[in-house]
């Protein structure tokens, strides 16, 4: 029974330990992936408004929500460029999408990370 015993609490140490090397990794890696995603997202809109910009006439989209319809210009259909605007990562701000003069902005935020694009 000791020889049992031992190797149950060998066992239980293990995975005590492997919970704790779990839960760092959770700690530390997700708001690395959780940044990385919203970067990411971040980047991807800012294309679709390039995309916009080059397909519909050369102009900025008045919103993200231009980017997930189709447009008329000049007669022609123009998009969509995107299915849905992306999601945020949880703990994150909606996109927001910046106009400023011929250029624009995506960008997000948690506490004190930000990310933007282009």
């Amino acid at each position: 029974m000791d020889i049992r015993r031992a190797v149950g609490m060998a066992g239980l140490a293990l995975l005590l330990l492997a919970c704790e090397r779990e839960e760092k990794m959770v700690r530390e890696d997700l708001p690395m992936a959780r940044a990385t995603k919203a970067r990411t997202d971040a980047q991807a809109i800012a294309t679709a408004v390039n995309t916009y910009r080059a397909s519909c006439g050369g102009g900025l989209p008045e919103s993200l929500e231009a980017l997930t319809t189709q447009t008329v210009v000049g007669g022609a259909p123009c998009g969509p460029m995107l299915g849905s605007i992306p999601t945020p990562p949880p703990g994150w701000s909606a996109y927001v999408y910046a106009r400023q003069g011929d250029g624009f902005t995506v960008s997000s935020s948690s506490g004190a990370q930000s990310v933007s694009a282009p």
